[in-house]
């Protein structure tokens, strides 16, 4: 997701709280390691500044000179990072400010748990393999499966077809009741056997618009 993604959709806002991990070097040649949660002070086209108010020493004093910076906050229980740079650091009465450089890209991580779906109907998938722990330039040839359970981590299939981890797919699929087909990537986690000719395939989303992996966060917690 970018910044401003994320200010369009308001995870980002002044006086929104925010955690900052900050690491470098001490004056005396020892490790600086600092965390702590501020506040978003005011948001520009460069730059955006945080602010924190101190009870008691000023905890930069020792500080001299910084290796990264992560910022990160936390909307419905997913955290959302990224690396910064320090542009200025300024100390007005009891509040210290830190303005920061905006981030080209803020990751995320998931600690939830999304609603899963077990298909009762027939539900055909279409499976190509498209790379090895990623996309690669040149896609396999398209097989079928039939689609077992989904949740917006992932999903599972049976297939006749032996697969085994890290290889990356891409999948095609009308998901019962759902008005669109959806074409999404995953990474291969596990391989069993199903039956004597066919094997059940677990494989987590990579490289999918967060957008419809909502949509089909939606879709599980409506169904099940």
């Amino acid at each position: 997701m970018d910044w401003n993604k994320a200010l369009e959709l308001a995870y980002i806002a002044p006086n929104t709280e925010c955690h900052l991990i900050i690491v470098g070097e001490c004056k005396d040649g020892q490790p600086f390691c600092y965390e702590e949660n501020f506040s978003i002070d005011k948001i520009g086209d460069a730059s955006f500044t945080v602010c924190l108010e101190l009870s008691g020493i000023f905890p930069f004093d020792k500080l001299e000179h910084i290796s990264f910076i992560e910022f990160s906050f936390k909307d419905r229980g997913i955290l959302y990072y990224a690396y910064v740079d320090l542009i200025q650091l300024e100390l007005k009465k009891t509040i210290c400010y830190l303005s920061l450089s905006i981030p080209e890209e803020i990751h995320h991580h998931q600690n939830r748990r999304y609603s899963r779906v077990k298909l009762s109907l027939r539900t055909p998938i279409t499976l190509r393999i498209v790379g090895i722990r990623g996309i690669s330039a040149s896609k396999g040839v398209a097989f079928s499966g039939q689609l077992l359970d989904i949740s917006a981590s992932g999903l599972s299939f049976v297939t006749t077809n032996r697969l085994f981890f890290p290889l990356f797919l891409e999948f095609s699929f009308i998901l019962p009741g759902y008005p669109h087909p959806i074409t999404a990537y995953g990474e291969i986690i596990r391989v069993t056997n199903f039956s004597n000719d066919s094997y059940r395939v677990a494989a987590e989303f990579r490289h999918t618009p967060e957008s419809m992996l909502q949509d089909i966060d939606k879709y599980c917690s409506i169904t099940s």
